[in-house]
């Protein structure tokens, strides 16, 4: 669906940068829309997008609509320069957006110990965090990838080890009611 048409991401941090480079394998061309001067990557994310040459950066660049085809699929975007103001058509058949990610965290605020960004920090190799029988899985501990398949096996992990825990503090397996549901 994406081979050989232009594609877009907006964003400007190293989620973007990894999904641009991604998306060159695939796209003729991929534009970075970025509403600031200059990016949040890491240098390193930043040279290796900046030197791809399918890679086209719209730096202080704003989307102010998708329009579609005929079909029903994207043929494109209006964006805005942000500092002069005007508006241009950039046709693309892909959009994609990296932008800014907050985990789920804050109602546990100051009970987990966390990262500055409030992601939970676990044991490595494990979901356990700072509290003795509570487990953090998916994007609330995942700041790297942030993806649905980890967190469906940090999600598993998690549940195994509190399984486990269960069973050390003298909790059986008992059958579960009716429903099929159990709450603990």
């Amino acid at each position: 669906m994406f081979r050989k048409v232009p594609l877009a991401v907006i964003g400007g941090g190293d989620s973007t940068m990894e999904e641009a480079l991604f998306l060159t394998q695939y796209g003729s061309k991929v534009y970075i829309i970025h509403r600031r001067d200059e990016f949040r990557a890491s240098k390193i994310m930043q040279k290796r997008a900046l030197d791809n040459p399918k890679i086209e950066v719209l730096y202080s660049h704003s989307t102010l609509e998708a329009y579609g085809n005929e079909k029903g699929r994207l043929a494109g975007l209006k964006v805005q320069d942000l500092k002069s103001n005007d508006i241009k058509d950039l046709q693309v058949n892909g959009l994609f957006f990296a932008i800014g990610h907050e985990p789920a965290s804050k109602f546990l605020k100051g009970q987990l110990k966390s990262d500055a960004d409030g992601y939970f920090l676990t044991t490595p190799g494990s979901t356990k965090t700072s509290i003795d029988g509570v487990y953090a899985a998916g994007d609330v501990q995942d700041k790297k990838f942030r993806q649905a398949i980890t967190a469906a096996g940090t999600g598993c992990m998690a549940a195994l080890e509190a399984e486990h825990f269960l069973q050390e503090h003298g909790f059986q397996n008992e059958a579960l009611p009716d429903n099929g549901y159990a709450l603990l």
